[in-house]
C-alpha cells in the first residue's frame, strides 16, 4: 500500500511561493499541501482565488517537479456567504491540481447551518471529484468536530462520500487541554478519515509550540507504524507551522516575523527523514 507524504507549505510561512516550492524540492518530497489558512499564513483576500492565480501557481510546480495533491482553506464552513466562498477555493484548488480540499467545520453553537451548507458543498466536491476533509481544530472552542468521536459521527450524519475528515494530532492536544491522546483518539474516526495532518507538539509555560517530527511529545513511532500497517493508503502531510504557537488558552499566536530558513529546512528535513525511517520496512511507501 501507498501512503503518499506530503510537505504543507505552511512551514515557510512569509516565504514567497516560489521559494517556499524551491526548499520544497530539496527534501526529496515531491507532493504539496499548499496552505491559505485565515490567521496562520500571510493575509489574503478572496480576489486571490482566480485562474490567473492557478496558472501562476502550476507554472511553479512544474518548475520544481512538484504536484498539488492537496489545499489547506481553513474556515468557518457556516459563517456568512460560506458557501460561495468554499465553492471558488475548491475550483482554485482543483485547478491547481488538489484532490483534497482542508477545512475547518463550524462551532457547534451553529451546526444546523453548516449541515446545510457541507451538503452544498459536498455536492460540489463531488462533482470536481474531489474530498473535503474537514478537520479537528486546536484553538479550543467547542466545534462540530472536537475530537474523532464527534468527527465521525458528523460524517456519518453528513452521509457523502465527498466529505470526509483530515485528522490533525497535534491539534488534538491543544484543543483538549492535553486530556485526551491524539494516539488513541485518531483510532475511532480511521474509518472515516482520508487525509492526515501530521504535527508535533511540545509546551513550556507560554503554551503550545511546534516541533520537528519525533522531538515533542506525540508518540508517532506508534502512530505511523499503526497508519502504514493496518489502514488503507492515506496521504500523510506533515503541516509544521512553525512561525504560530498556542497560548495556554490554546488561541493562535503568529510571529511577528518569518523563521529563519535556515531553521526551517533544519526543521523539515529533519522530520522527512524521521517519517520515512519510522515506515522503512512496514507497508509500502510512496515518495
Amino acid at each position: 500500500m501507498n501512503h503518499p507524504l506530503i510537505i504543507s507549505t505552511a512551514a515557510y510561512d512569509g516565504y514567497d511561493l516560489d521559494v517556499v516550492l524551491g526548499e520544497i524540492s530539496e527534501t526529496g518530497v515531491d507532493l504539496v499541501e499548499i496552505a491559505f489558512i485565515e490567521g496562520y499564513t500571510d493575509p489574503f483576500t478572496e480576489a486571490y482565488f482566480n485562474e490567473e492565480n492557478a496558472a501562476k501557481i502550476r507554472s511553479l510546480l512544474a518548475k520544481f517537479h512538484l504536484e498539488c495533491l492537496s489545499f489547506s482553506s481553513h474556515m468557518d464552513l457556516a459563517r456568512k456567504g460560506a458557501v460561495d466562498i468554499f465553492k471558488r477555493r475548491m475550483t482554485f484548488a482543483k485547478n491547481v491540481g488538489s484532490k483534497y480540499i482542508i477545512s475547518n467545520a463550524a462551532s457547534q453553537q451553529n451546526k444546523i447551518r453548516f449541515m446545510e451548507n457541507i451538503a452544498v458543498l459536498g455536492r460540489t466536491a463531488e462533482a470536481l471529484d474531489m474530498i473535503i476533509a474537514l478537520e479537528n481544530p486546536g484553538d479550543g472552542k467547542a466545534n462540530v468536530i472536537d475530537s474523532a468521536e464527534p468527527a465521525a459521527r458528523a460524517v456519518e450524519e453528513i452521509g457523502l462520500e465527498s466529505v470526509k475528515i483530515n485528522y490533525d494530532f497535534g491539534n488534538l492536544l491543544s484543543h483538549c487541554f492535553g486530556k485526551i491522546k491524539p494516539e488513541e483518539d485518531y483510532k475511532q474516526v480511521l474509518a472515516q478519515t482520508a487525509h492526515f495532518h501530521i504535527k508535533d507538539v511540545a509546551t513550556d509555560d507560554s503554551g503550545w509550540y511546534f516541533t520537528e517530527i519525533g522531538k515533542g511529545c506525540i508518540d508517532y513511532r506508534t502512530v505511523l507504524r499503526e497508519l502504514v500497517d493496518g489502514a488503507e493508503p492515506v496521504p500523510l502531510s506533515l503541516e509544521i507551522p512553525l512561525r504560530v504557537r498556542r497560548a495556554p488558552d490554546a488561541s493562535p499566536r503568529r510571529a511577528s516575523q518569518p523563521v529563519d530558513l535556515t531553521q526551517i529546512r533544519k526543521v523539515m528535513t529533519g522530520s522527512v527523514n524521521f517519517v520515512k525511517k519510522v515506515i522503512a520496512g512496514q507497508a509500502g511507501f510512496a515518495r
